[in-house]
C-alpha cells in the first residue's frame, strides 16, 4: 500500500511547487513593478538603463520571473548606487525630494558673472537707468541727466 502512495505525492509534491513558482512569479512582479515605476527618470538615465523597457519586460514577459529576477539583482542596484551617489553630491548641483535626489535644472545666469550690482543703461530703452542686482533687472529705474549713476554716490536703488 506504500507503495501506492508515492507516485500521489510526487503529484502533489509537483503541484505545490507550480503554484509556489507562480504565486512568487507575481508578487515578485509586483514588487518589481511597484519599484520601478517609484524611480525618478534622472536616476535611470545616470544608471544607462531605460525604466519603460525594463517595466514592459517585467510585465509583458515574466516566464519564472526572469526579468522581474534580473531587475531586481542586477539593474536594480545600480540605481541605488546611483541614488546614494546623488545623495552626497557626486552628480554636482541638486536638491531632495520626496522621491529622492533631484538635479538643479541648468539655468544659464545673462549678466551674474559679469556685473556686480549696479545702475546699468536700461536695456528697454524706456528710461536711462536701470537697476541691476547682479541677477536681474529690477523695477528700480531713473531719468536722471547728470553723472553716471541717477544721483550723484548712489550705489543702490534705496540711495537714489
Amino acid at each position: 500500500m506504500l507503495a501506492n502512495a508515492w507516485p500521489a505525492v510526487g503529484i502533489v509534491l509537483i503541484v505545490m511547487t507550480y503554484f509556489v513558482v507562480v504565486i512568487g512569479s507575481i508578487v515578485l512582479l509586483i514588487v518589481a513593478v511597484v519599484d520601478i515605476v517609484k524611480r525618478p527618470d534622472w536616476q535611470w538615465k545616470i544608471a544607462g538603463h531605460e525604466n519603460t523597457l525594463w517595466l514592459l519586460l517585467v510585465i509583458l514577459v515574466n516566464f519564472l520571473a526572469i526579468p522581474a529576477l534580473i531587475y531586481w539583482f542586477n539593474v536594480r542596484k545600480k540605481l541605488i548606487e546611483v541614488e546614494k551617489a546623488a545623495a552626497t553630491g557626486q552628480f554636482g548641483a541638486g536638491h531632495m525630494t520626496y522621491g529622492g535626489w533631484e538635479p538643479t535644472p541648468f539655468m544659464p545666469m545673462a549678466f551674474a558673472s559679469a556685473s556686480p550690482p549696479n545702475w546699468q543703461p536700461d536695456p528697454s530703452g524706456q528710461h536711462r537707468w536701470r537697476w541691476w542686482d547682479g541677477h536681474q533687472w529690477t523695477q528700480h529705474v531713473s531719468d536722471g541727466d547728470t553723472g553716471l549713476f541717477p544721483t550723484a554716490g548712489s550705489d543702490s536703488p534705496d540711495h537714489s
